[in-house]
C-alpha cells in the first residue's frame, strides 16, 4: 500500500524498502490518536472523509452522510448515516484498568430490558456487543477499552436491515481515532468535542429552535390548564410560529477524496418513534 508503485506499462519494478507507514498503525481500530503521525493522510488512504473533533476523530466512508444533531439534553452528537444505518460514534473517560466496557454494557441492558426491548448480548470482533430489539427498531451498540479511555458506536437500524448495518457501524468503528488528553477526568465522563465554527454556528441556530420550540409547548400546556375546559383563544408566542423538528439537524462537511456522493440517511417514517426512544445517549 506504501511501497513502490509499478510502472503502467507493467515492467517489474526492482525491490525497494516501503515507506514508512507512518499513517497506518498495526493494529485494528479504535486506534490511539497518538499512534498516527499523519491523521489526513490516513483517511486519504482509505478514501474516507474525516471530521476532527479534537478528542474524537470520525472517519466517513465514500458515499456516507455525516450529519450533527441534538441529543435529547441538548449536545451535539455526530451522526454516520446511510439509507440503512445510523451510527453514532462517542468517546469516554476510563481507569486504566480495562472493564469499563463490560459495566456499560451491563447499565445499558438493565436499562433498556427495563423499558421492554428484548436484549441480547454478542460476540463480535471486538468483545461484547449489545443488540436490542424493538417493534420497527433494532439497536447495537459496540465498543472497546483503550488507553485510559472507551469508544463506542451505536447503530440504530430497522430490523431486515439490521445485520447490514451492523457492518456498516463496524467499518466506522474500526477507523476512529481517540485523543484522551493528560487531563483528568471523572471515569465515564463523555471526552469534550472541539466542534468546527461552521458547525458550531449551524448548532446555536437549532438550540434556539428547540428552546422556543419548548416554549411553545409549556405555554400551551399552561393555556389549557388555565381554561379547564373553556374555549380557549387562538394565541401563541411568536416563537411557535417557527417550530424546530424534535431533534434538530445541521449538515456537517466532510470532504473525502473525489466528493464522495451524499445519500439519505434517516430511517423510515413509520420508524421513528421506536428509534427515538433507542437513540437517548444519556437514559441508556
Amino acid at each position: 500500500m506504501f511501497g513502490r508503485k509499478k510502472s503502467v506499462t507493467g515492467d517489474r519494478v526492482a525491490a525497494a524498502p516501503a515507506e514508512p507507514a507512518d499513517s497506518a498503525p498495526s493494529t485494528t481500530g479504535p486506534h490511539d490518536r497518538s499512534s498516527v503521525g499523519d491523521v489526513a493522510r490516513y483517511y486519504t488512504d482509505l478514501g474516507y472523509g474525516h471530521i476532527d473533533l479534537g478528542s474524537l476523530v470520525i472517519g466517513v466512508p465514500k458515499g456516507r452522510d455525516l450529519n450533527v444533531a441534538l441529543d435529547p439534553n441538548g449536545q451535539p452528537e455526530f451522526h454516520v448515516v446511510t439509507s440503512v444505518s445510523r451510527v453514532i460514534p462517542r468517546a469516554f473517560a476510563a481507569p486504566k484498568s480495562a472493564g469499563q466496557w463490560r459495566t456499560m454494557v451491563a447499565g445499558m441492558r438493565e436499562q433498556l430490558e427495563a423499558q421492554g426491548a428484548e436484549v441480547t448480548v454478542v460476540d463480535g470482533p471486538w468483545g461484547r456487543e449489545l443488540v436490542a430489539a424493538m417493534p420497527g427498531a433494532v439497536f447495537r451498540a459496540i465498543g472497546v477499552d483503550g488507553h485510559r479511555w472507551t469508544a463506542e458506536v451505536r447503530i440504530m437500524a430497522t430490523p431486515e436491515l439490521a445485520e447490514q448495518a451492523a457492518e456498516e457501524g463496524r467499518e466506522v468503528f474500526a477507523h476512529l481515532m481517540i485523543n484522551r488528553g493528560d487531563g483528568p477526568m471523572p471515569v465515564s465522563e463523555a471526552l469534550p468535542l472541539t466542534i468546527p465554527d461552521e458547525i458550531q454556528q449551524a448548532l446555536v441556530k437549532a438550540q434556539s429552535q428547540l428552546a422556543a420550540q419548548q416554549q411553545a409547548q409549556a405555554y400551551q400546556q399552561q393555556m389549557a390548564a388555565g381554561q379547564q375546559g373553556q374555549a380557549a383563544p387562538q394565541v401563541r408566542p411568536q416563537a411557535a410560529q417557527n417550530q424546530a423538528p424534535s431533534s434538530p439537524q445541521a449538515p456537517a462537511s466532510t470532504p473525502s477524496p473525489g466528493q464522495a456522493q451524499q445519500q439519505p440517511g434517516s430511517p423510515s417514517r413509520r420508524d421513528a418513534g421506536a428509534m427515538d426512544r433507542l437513540r437517548t445517549s444519556d437514559d441508556l
